[in-house]
């Protein structure tokens, strides 16, 4: 059966996620402004206390915009991948490019080295799964071939499309290219509509966001009126339903 996992920025979406029957969270902060940022220390531990059967990944990016990083950069990211695992996450999800869009192998495999070693510290298994940086890089198959030599437990992509849906073909591809050596997670615009043509393709698992917005006054300093993200239980009913059927 397909993974379902919903991408989540607080506890009561993590809490969302389990009782409608997901089976695990990305969580991030800031995730429409953005694309998604690391959380806080004790959002992490916060939702670990969910307990969802397959836990809390913990998106690690510094920063909005490219996926190049300088090295102060990549030192917080590193610092960040021990934390999230430290604070309770089953998993990290991270990556970074070379400037013309190849994976930046070096800082994957420190990344990589960071959250193994966390783990053993803890002693937990953590999963690494490499973000959908994985969708700038010109030839997806060399650079999935990369990723598996590292040790990486996954890839989050929409097949290098603008959205899952337009990437089917390619997701296809990705999973025979895989071979049960990576698992292929299709995120991306994906609805619930969608994710019966999704597992078609023969992915592992399927991310979405499920968001909504909620009206808020924040006043002076506060934002003003911007509306606060929150996970929609409904949409994640209807996304769990898809794939169970």
């Amino acid at each position: 059966m397909t993974t379902i996992e919903i991408a989540v920025q607080d506890a009561d979406g993590a809490y969302i996620a389990l009782e409608e029957g997901a089976d695990r969270i990305e969580l991030c902060s800031a995730l429409g402004a953005t694309g998604g940022l690391t959380p806080s220390y004790g959002m992490i531990q916060s939702c670990a206390h969910a307990g969802l059967p397959q836990g809390v990944q913990v998106l690690v990016r510094s920063r909005a915009g490219s996926f190049v990083f300088d090295e102060r950069e990549k030192q917080v990211q590193l610092t960040d991948v021990k934390s999230a695992i430290l604070a309770g996450a089953r998993g990290v999800v991270v990556g970074g490019l070379m400037q013309g869009g190849r994976i930046d192998v070096e800082f994957a495999e420190h990344l990589i080295d960071a959250a193994r070693e966390e783990g053993r510290r803890c002693n937990r298994n953590v999963q690494v799964t490499f973000h959908r940086a994985f969708d700038m890089v010109p030839d997806q198959f060399s650079a999935l071939d990369v990723l598996i030599g590292l040790g990486y437990d996954r890839v989050l992509t929409s097949g290098g499309a603008p959205n899952v849906t337009e990437g089917l073909g390619r997701l296809s591809a990705l999973v025979h290219h895989a071979a049960g050596r990576i698992q292929i997670e299709a995120g991306g615009g994906v609805r619930p509509s969608s994710i019966a043509d999704i597992c078609a393709t023969g992915v592992d698992a399927v991310h979405l966001s499920a968001k909504m917005l909620v009206s808020a006054a924040g006043g002076p300093g506060g934002g003003g009126d911007t509306p606060i993200e929150r996970t929609d239980r409904h949409v994640v009913r209807a996304a769990v339903a898809a794939a169970h059927a």
